[in-house]
């Protein structure tokens, strides 16, 4: 067994692929339902309002793709970024860009796995005397993911659930890691971050002095040389740290 961990005051749990399994996201309902809206309100036929949302989304992917390989940990919001090319619909752009938004959040949610029993684990933390908090890399508008969370039994149990498109920026980003423990009014050195992703979930929380334990429950990502605090197959094993 690992040392245990000293001095640790709160949890930090990323969500998906730790709390719950994310299935590979269907965009097939997300399309058909921004070509139906264009359709409907915008008078367009069928056929121009298909090539009209697959050339938005392909610009949307573009513009995606250009932000990850600057290296940038920016995250705007698909609202946000959709708009420059709804352009050519003038005052509707602005209302078909959330439209988008909320069309591509429905269909992140619905992919979401629930866990039985998965909210009564995380209450022990609690139980136990341990803050706790969620914070999420996503681009879903945190309205839907407030509400998705809720539906599971897990949003009463987190005294701050922090995402990306709501502060503006993605982890290994400094700044969400902050949004997070200032929330908690905790110094970094005092929480342990929960995640199933090296870059993400250890090595950026490291950079701010936190702990990080890399979860294998869902996805098994090998830590290499990050050397995480303990590598735990169940959120249950993470006692063994505690």
């Amino acid at each position: 067994m690992e040392p245990r961990l000293t001095g640790i005051r709160a949890v930090l749990f990323d969500l998906g692929d730790t709390l719950f399994r994310l299935h590979p996201m269907d965009f097939t309902a997300a399309h058909e339902q921004f070509a139906r809206l264009l359709s409907e309100c915008l008078d367009l036929d069928d056929d121009a309002a298909s090539s009209v949302t697959a050339e938005v989304t392909s610009g949307l992917r573009e513009t995606f793709r250009a932000l990850q390989q600057s290296g940038s940990t920016a995250e705007p919001s698909i609202a946000e970024s959709a708009l420059p090319h709804l352009s050519r619909f003038g005052a509707d752009a602005s209302w078909l860009a959330t439209a988008l938004d909320e069309a591509f959040g429905e269909a992140d949610i619905a992919r979401w796995d629930y866990s039985p029993g998965r909210p009564m684990e995380v209450r022990q933390f609690i139980d136990a005397g341990f803050r706790v908090a969620f914070v999420s890399n996503t681009q879903t508008p945190p309205v839907l993911m407030r509400r998705r969370l809720a539906e599971f039994g897990l949003l009463e149990l987190a005294e701050a659930a922090v995402f990306s498109v709501e502060v503006g920026e993605r982890k290994p980003g400094e700044r969400i890691y902050r949004a997070a423990l200032e929330a908690l009014d905790i110094p970094p050195e005092s929480a342990v971050f929960v995640g199933d992703r090296v870059r993400e979930d250890v090595l950026g929380p490291q950079s701010l002095r936190m702990r990080a334990v890399l979860t294998h429950e869902f996805r098994q990502e090998d830590p290499a040389e990050a050397q995480p605090a303990g590598v735990i197959q169940s959120l249950a094993a993470l006692w063994e740290f505690l």
